[in-house]
């Protein structure tokens, strides 16, 4: 808006008075990306977020903590391979590097899955989303988005880099490219199938509580307790003999059913203590991982159609 303001002497007595005139306004002639340029930069913040990008060194301490102490495994089984050269067997392999970290990715997405929702219902900012170009469900899909492909990353970096130092560390390269490459296929699956079942089911449970605490509690609470029941249910299964319904105890747990889906595609036997005596047919995990991803996708979903804004 552009604009000059007069004067004028008065008489005495006479009340002085401003004049506005040449008054305009400069219309916006950029290019307008609309609904799609508004979903892919909250999904891009919210990405940045994850990780504490942009934010104080503090918001960083946790997010890219984890992300180096689940690369640590994988620098031990690279360094471990270079100086053993296959004499002995790997404890630290594609097909368990899951099992191995799935406690870290819990830790994450407790910290971050409220951090990225709590903070906008804090500060009531919800409104200023949704009366631009977002809809209501653009919201929490872009942060179930980014959620996702942070712990992606943390998923498949480790596993990137064992794969990066079979290949280079091997007598002949190219032979062990071509000796590694099926496994890839089994790494991004697994790795996604966690990704998206975790971060489900955090963002699903954040969104009903604006408190950080809070949320973080139950996010713990639901992990950790169903993966405590899973265990009882499997020993007291093999106390009775090994009643058929302990077969179904991985089941209570997200973490333990993602680990029978990562050793179905790994085609290996999974191991803990709440897979019990028996393992489950692969597709069975498959299906109760979406079941997982759905539910916890849809509850996020509604909580949003209906939340104060």
């Amino acid at each position: 808006m552009t604009g000059q303001f007069a004067e004028r002497t008065t008489a005495p007595g006479e009340v002085q008075a401003g004049s506005i005139y040449d008054l305009g306004y400069q219309h916006y002639e950029g290019r307008r990306l609309g609904r799609a340029g508004a979903l892919r930069a909250l999904y891009n913040d919210s990405l940045r977020a994850c990780f504490g990008l942009g934010r104080s060194g503090r918001a960083k301490i946790v997010p890219i903590g984890l992300t180096v102490i689940a690369l640590l495994p994988a620098a031990f089984a690279v360094a471990l391979e270079a100086m053993v050269k296959g004499t002995i067997p790997e404890p630290i392999r594609y097909d368990n590097y899951f099992s191995t970290i799935v406690q870290f990715l819990v830790l994450f997405v407790a910290a971050q899955g409220p951090e990225l929702l709590g903070r906008d219902q804090r500060h009531h900012v919800l409104p200023l989303y949704f009366s631009r170009a977002l809809d209501r469900l653009d919201y929490p899909l872009a942060k179930l988005a980014a959620l996702t492909t942070a712990l992606l990353i943390v998923s498949i970096l480790p596993q990137a880099t064992i794969f990066i130092g079979k290949v280079l560390g091997g007598a002949d390269p190219i032979e062990a490219l071509s000796e590694n490459l099926p496994a890839v296929p089994p790494i991004v699956l697994s790795s996604l199938a966690a990704s998206l079942v975790m971060a489900a089911i955090a963002l699903a449970i954040a969104a009903f509580t604006p408190r950080r605490a809070y949320a973080t509690a139950a996010i713990f609470a639901v992990f950790y307790i169903s993966l405590g029941v899973s265990v009882v249910v499997a020993e007291t299964a093999a106390e009775s003999g090994g009643s058929a319904w302990g077969d179904y105890a991985p089941l209570i747990s997200p973490t333990a059913t993602l680990e029978g889906l990562t050793a179905w595609l790994f085609d290996t036997t999974p191991s803990g203590d709440a897979f019990g005596l028996f393992a489950l047919e692969g597709p069975i995990y498959l299906a109760m991982a979406a079941a997982l991803a759905v539910v916890g996708s849809v509850l996020l979903l509604w909580r949003y159609r209906r939340i104060p804004a």
